[in-house]
């Protein structure tokens, strides 16, 4: 074979998860350094009750506002389930994403050294497609469940309990990916038993 047929893809992927990891470590030491200050956190539950001055050059025109589509607190004075709470505020969905770019690096390498048509890399492929499907999505409702938790130590009203959908950014690309992907490794696993049968029958 000459060169590897699933490059440039390979180069992408492995400068992805470069990336990934790094917004991992900076995410980390960002919440080390800040835990002698403020937890602060940007929540989409309540921003629709508030109104918002214009804050730019100039006024709104006569009839004009504005109103946030999120806003961001700050606690002065957490306590320290407040700043447990607060690591788990972005630092999740970077954890996450490095870990899929790095199963994806690893699938590509080992696809261009095993073969694509290959009950392996038909396994990989689908246990990819879970973690897209599952782990993704987990995530980021973790991390909107986090938030109402603080909201809820940073405000004096009652917050309910089920406002964390307002505040959860479902990454739908990730659910459409990982069912692409099951139904991807279905079709290299019968594939791979066609091959398995040709090469047994010559």
């Amino acid at each position: 074979m000459a060169g590897n047929p699933l490059q440039p893809f390979t180069g992408v992927v492995r400068f992805l998860w470069s990336v990934a990891a790094v917004g991992l470590l900076l995410a980390l030491w960002h919440e080390i350094r800040s835990t002698a200050g403020d937890v602060c956190f940007s929540s989409a539950v309540v921003a629709g009750s508030f109104g918002a001055e214009y804050q730019g050059q100039g006024a709104l025109r006569a009839g004009a506002s504005t109103h946030p589509s999120e806003l961001r607190y700050c606690l002065a004075e957490p306590t320290a389930g407040d700043r447990a709470l607060g690591v788990f505020d972005g630092a999740p969905s970077w954890f996450a994403y490095a870990a899929l770019f790095f199963l994806l690096m690893r699938l590509l390498e080992r696809a261009s050294e095993e073969g694509i048509h290959t009950a392996a890399t038909a396994d990989r492929v689908r246990r990819l497609g879970w973690f897209t499907l599952l782990v993704l999505p987990g995530v980021t409702l973790v991390e909107a469940v986090v938030r109402l938790y603080l909201l809820r130590h940073a405000v004096t009203f009652d917050v309910s309990l089920v406002e964390f959908m307002f505040d959860w950014s479902v990454p739908w690309w990730a659910v459409v990916t990982g069912v692409g992907l099951g139904s991807l490794a279905k079709i290299m696993r019968t594939s791979a038993d066609m091959r398995a049968d040709l090469e047994g029958t010559v």
